[in-house]
């Protein structure tokens, strides 16, 4: 570089043209002589490398703390690379947990490990794996589900917290739920906080002189903004209770920004207190407000209260829901008489909740959504997938499992009457999380009853994991040539309709004899002796099903389903109108 133009460059206009170069060649550029050399190590250029190169980090890294301080107060270089080796550890994990059923559990336990320093990585294999790679269906599953498995390490860090009584936001507390529904959306609790700060400064900018206005006066402009937007209540009555209104993300940034009341309101506190409002959500039964509180020593009108001594600060409360004007005291007072509160416990019922009793009450409407969602579902074929339902599900049953109950003694009772619902739940649709079970679950139980079943239900999925299946070939065995189907075939249920893709098979019913008896098995014509098959039906449950109600379908299945397919295969092959079995070391002939 000496004797050509470069050498005349400023240094400053040389680590602007280095900056532009991908690492690779800023490294080449490095390597053209010793002003070269300097210039590619500056750490301006690798902490431009670094931020380009990934979107998430775990906390540990301080990254925004790190963008404050001066360049040189980091290594951003030793940074960039310690991240390109856990990409590759990542990806090679990732690799192996591909290429055989054995420890796939373990494998994406160790991805999840890495938590958001590998978030990076399964979002390029979840978004941008090719139609036509071999395996297409499996890596964006399997990149999905240990996407959804990081998203759930962090909600339900985040609920340990707040169990514990550490310092969690609001926000924090009801987007983790967010966390386990988000899928490929948008709605991370980074992007709500981005979001509440931008609208937080469009409410500063849309009216004049905001910071100099009163509390009442910021409180019910934050609610007319938001209404304007249509970012808070619901015009949809008659879809008050649709699922995807318990979440924040689905209010913030889908198209139709409808929520309930409880996640309106969190919406205008979580604006309001950015613009130094102090605003919480109400212990108002069947209706959550906003209860803002002016400091100590002003009146909610600016008005100085110094004087008077040990006052109590002014409230107010807002229905953002609802409208935009605030609600008079005396209108909540007289509606809580009418539904039989004593009026000693209108005090309790006009403060406000706390983080903690919000999230159990979140944790209630989901558990109520997803019940009326099933119930508009059943003996139809119509099946709702944003949010999932069962993943909205999932995040309810650890929500009340984690959080318990203020009382310690009423949170054991709640825990024991969720836990058979959670390991039925995790045991069926997410057992990789076993981790989580382990870790989590496991401690809450210590010396109780549950322990035993616990500890047993560890000790098998860790085994099954662990141990290679074994395998069920066709050839070798004469029995086994009787069956029909093949696994990865899609088939629809002769007698109930729903589609399916088949997992398994038993060369004639393996089921216990109260199973057998409870379906009738011996009522089917061919009873029991014929082939019974493990199938995955349209509405994601696992069943067993005779090969005399199996239809074959010859059609390539639907977005859900082939969606649902990478657990157990590798891709659509239109040739032979089957998956490619991704379950070779159980069934290597199918």
């Amino acid at each position: 570089m000496d004797n050509s133009l470069l050498h005349h460059l400023p240094d400053e206009l040389l680590e602007a043209i280095a900056s532009l170069l991908p690492p690779a060649d800023t490294l080449a550029f490095g390597s053209t002589c010793r002003r070269g050399n300097k210039i590619a190590y500056e750490h301006l250029i690798w902490r431009a490398h670094c931020v380009l190169g990934w979107q998430y980090w775990e906390p540990k890294h301080e990254l925004e703390e790190k963008l404050k301080q001066p360049p040189v107060a980091t290594q951003w270089r030793k940074l960039y690379n310690e991240r390109s080796k856990t990409d590759k550890k990542a990806l090679d994990t990732f690799e192996e947990m591909l290429s055989t059923q054995q420890h796939r559990f373990q494998r994406m336990e160790e991805i999840n490990a890495v938590g958001y320093d590998a978030k990076d990585v399964l979002l390029n294999l979840r978004n941008n794996t090719p139609d036509d790679a071999e395996d297409v269906l499996a890596r964006r599953w399997h990149a999905d589900a240990v996407l959804g498995q990081i998203h759930r390490r962090t909600a339900i860090g985040k609920w340990r917290r707040l169990q514990r009584r550490q310092m969690v936001r609001l926000e924090e507390v009801l987007g983790s739920f967010d966390l386990f529904v988000l899928g490929g959306s948008k709605g991370d609790l980074n992007e709500l906080d981005q979001e509440f700060d931008r609208l937080a400064e469009a409410v500063r900018h849309e009216y004049d002189g905001f910071d100099d206005m009163s509390i009442r006066d910021k409180a019910t402009h934050v609610a007319d903004y938001l209404r304007k937007q249509q970012l808070v209540g619901n015009p949809d009555i008659e879809n008050y209770h649709a699922l995807r209104n318990n979440f924040l993300s689905m209010a913030l940034f889908d198209e139709v920004h409808t929520s309930l009341p409880l996640q309106s309101v969190a919406i205008y506190c979580a604006v309001a207190r950015r613009l130094g409002v102090n605003a919480k959500p109400s212990n108002y039964p069947e209706h959550v407000h906003a209860v803002v509180e002016a400091p100590s020593d002003v009146s909610l009108d600016g008005r100085s209260r110094v004087a008077i001594p040990d006052a109590e600060p002014e409230l107010m409360f807002m229905d953002p829901w609802r409208q935009s004007e605030e609600v008079p005291q005396d209108q909540l007072t007289l509606r809580l008489s009418q539904m039989g509160v004593p009026p000693t416990q209108h005090g309790s019922h006009l403060g406000a909740g706390s983080n903690l009793a919000i999230a159990l009450r979140t944790g209630r409407n989901i558990m109520y959504s997803v019940q009326d969602a099933r119930d508009r579902q059943r003996g139809t074929t119509r099946r709702s997938s944003h949010p999932d339902p069962e993943l909205a599900w999932y995040s309810m049953l650890w929500s009340m499992m984690v959080l318990g109950d203020p009382d310690p003694a009423a949170a054991l009772v709640r825990r024991r009457q969720c836990l058979p619902y959670l390991a039925e739940h995790f045991q069926q649709h997410y057992p990789w999380d076993i981790g989580f079970v382990e870790n989590i679950i496991v401690p809450m139980f210590d010396g109780d009853r549950e322990l035993h079943v616990l500890m047993h239900m560890i000790t098998t999925h860790r085994a099954g994991d662990r141990n290679a299946k074994a395998p069920c070939p066709r050839d070798s065995d004469e029995k086994n040539n009787d069956v029909k189907f093949k696994v990865g075939q899609h088939f629809q249920h002769k007698r109930y309709g729903y589609e399916g893709f088949i997992i398994g098979w038993d060369h004639k019913c393996s089921a216990e004899p109260r199973w057998i008896q409870q379906m009738r098995v011996d009522d089917l014509p061919r009873g029991r002796e014929q082939p019974f098959y493990n199938v995955v039906a349209d509405d994601k449950s696992q069943r067993y099903v005779a090969e005399e109600n199996i239809s074959r379908m010859y059609m390539k299945p639907g977005d859900n389903m082939m969606q649902l397919a990478g657990r157990y295969f590798k891709r659509w092959d239109d040739d032979n109108k089957a998956f490619v079995s991704n379950l070779r070391d159980e069934y290597p002939d199918d």
